[in-house]
């Protein structure tokens, strides 16, 4: 099955007519019943949004393009700061909607990866079933956001069933785990709504319920692509801290940790690799509202095969995106990168290589992934 891949530029929003349910409270005097379900409308926006691509919540590929645009990766979530309005708009919550906001990707490709991740994919008209996004929401989220026009670009990434299902489980899981806590009423005498959501839950119970149901969406994903992580995670997109076991279908097996606060995000992960080597890995990145920069450095330990390697690597990337621009050089990307390898053995080499779309309209609108 293929699904067409989505950019950065492509602009995404909750269907029908931009309408999600939103719980909320009115000031006094009282307009409406508290914790009322009101209908909200949400914000277009592109699926590179720069609240979310500063906090580093967009994942998108930095040397791989499609019409001149950074493709979009297993785990995006356009991300915080999506305008809302609640019909009627007297709805105390708002602020808070707004500053915890989600559309985020629950789909992905396990056989096509780029920059080491897999493709994510979603798409109204997606074979054999729609391929919706998860909307923020409450009491519960919605999967009915889609891009609008990514059925219009020429590459395609191929899906299975098992990748479906995943997605469908991963949607479920997420859902059964918000009713849940609501009916059993897990948050209650925990934490207030803003601390709660800055620290990712209110009480005990309903951490544990949302790591357990984690769990249990990362061993799904694995029965049914071999490719999957299990991954915990404390805090919010703000500033949290989250471990992974990463299990890749080529037989790399990679567990990992990773501290973020605002902008700034470090990382540590241990790899045992199929070539029978094991490297240990350290990431720094700082997000920016147009791009972002990043250091890696990697020691890869020597086997039979291969001797010991170090590399360090500088990647920066920058988009921009005008919804309102009417040329390919309106919707642009941009990546530069340096890798320096040191051998056990022989002299170090480095390298800098610059990755461009074109802004011409024949490659712009045509460039193969």
């Amino acid at each position: 099955m293929r699904v067409k891949v989505s950019l950065m530029g492509d602009v995404c929003a909750p269907r029908p007519a931009l309408l999600t349910v939103h719980q909320g409270t009115s000031p006094p005097p009282p307009l409406y019943p508290p914790e009322s379900p009101l209908p909200c409308f949400e914000s277009p926006t592109p699926m590179m949004w720069p609240p979310g691509l500063m906090l580093q919540q967009n994942k998108l590929t930095t040397t791989v393009f499609h019409k001149a645009q950074f493709v979009v990766l297993d785990g995006h979530d356009c991300g915080y700061a999506i305008p809302h309005i609640t019909v009627p708009p007297a709805n105390l919550e708002l602020p808070l909607i707004i500053a915890f906001s989600k559309r985020k990707v629950m789909f992905s490709s396990s056989k096509v990866k780029a920059n080491g991740a897999q493709i994510g994919c979603t798409e109204l008209a997606g074979p054999p079933i729609p391929l919706p996004m998860l909307c923020c929401g409450s009491p519960v989220s919605l999967p009915n956001g889609f891009p609008s026009f990514n059925s219009l670009h020429t590459v395609s990434a191929g899906l299975s069933i098992g990748d479906i299902v995943a997605g469908l489980i991963a949607i479920a899981l997420e859902i059964v785990g918000e009713i849940l806590s609501k009916r059993l009423k897990l948050g209650d005498g925990g934490l207030d709504g803003l601390a709660g959501k800055l620290l990712g839950a209110s009480t005990l119970p309903e951490w544990g319920l949302k790591f357990g149901l984690g769990l249990l969406s990362g061993c799904a994903r694995i029965a049914a692509t071999q490719d999957g992580k299990f991954k915990v995670e404390v805090g919010s997109g703000y500033a949290g801290f989250d471990a992974a076991i990463d299990h890749a279908r080529e037989g790399r097996l990679k567990l990992g940790a990773e501290a973020h606060a605002a902008d700034l995000q470090l990382g540590y992960a241990y790899a045992i690799n199929p070539d029978g080597t094991t490297s240990h890995q350290f990431t720094d990145s700082a997000g920016k509202l147009e791009g972002a920069d990043s250091t890696q450095y990697t020691i890869t330990g020597g086997s039979k095969q291969k001797a010991a390697v170090a590399k360090l690597q500088t990647t920066s990337t920058r988009g921009t995106v005008s919804l309102y621009g009417d040329r390919p050089s309106d919707i642009t990307a941009a990546s530069w990168q340096q890798t320096t390898t040191t051998p056990a053995t022989g002299p170090a080499t480095s390298t800098t290589t610059s990755y461009s779309g074109s802004s011409s309209l024949a490659e712009s609108w045509g460039m193969p992934l």
